[in-house]
């Protein structure tokens, strides 16, 4: 699995891509990148150091992104784990962070795309 820093200029054109709802340019850099959609994504922050998945990135705060159900779907569709888990100071899952961010849309594709509405978390 390919970890990335924040500020790799992949990364940064995922996030902007993800963050902006642009699925042509979402579309292309998962093509152009075989293994792109289950990348980590090394964080700096707050509660230290910790790693996120693209579906974190897409469901972070303040969610409700353009096209976010259509970025869930190209994601996952592309080999992204709608159950993965933040790996630092807590262990949530993007259902976990849609939820926090009340984005009905991205939970429902969430759960379409399987992701564990069970899943223990915060």
């Amino acid at each position: 699995m390919q970890t990335l820093t924040s500020q790799d200029p992949l990364a940064v054109a995922v996030t902007a891509a993800i963050r902006a709802g642009d699925l042509p340019g979402l579309g292309q850099l998962l093509a152009d990148h075989p293994g792109l959609a289950a990348a980590r994504v090394t964080e700096h922050g707050e509660d230290g150091k910790g790693t996120r998945g693209l579906l974190h990135i897409a469901t972070d705060w303040p969610g409700h992104f353009p096209h976010g159900p259509e970025v869930v779907a190209a994601l996952v569709a592309a080999g992204a784990d709608p159950d993965a888990r933040f790996g630092g100071a807590h262990a949530e899952t993007p259902l976990h962070w849609a939820a926090s961010s009340n984005d009905v849309a991205v939970l429902d594709a969430l759960i379409a795309a399987g992701a564990d509405i069970e899943a223990p978390g915060r």
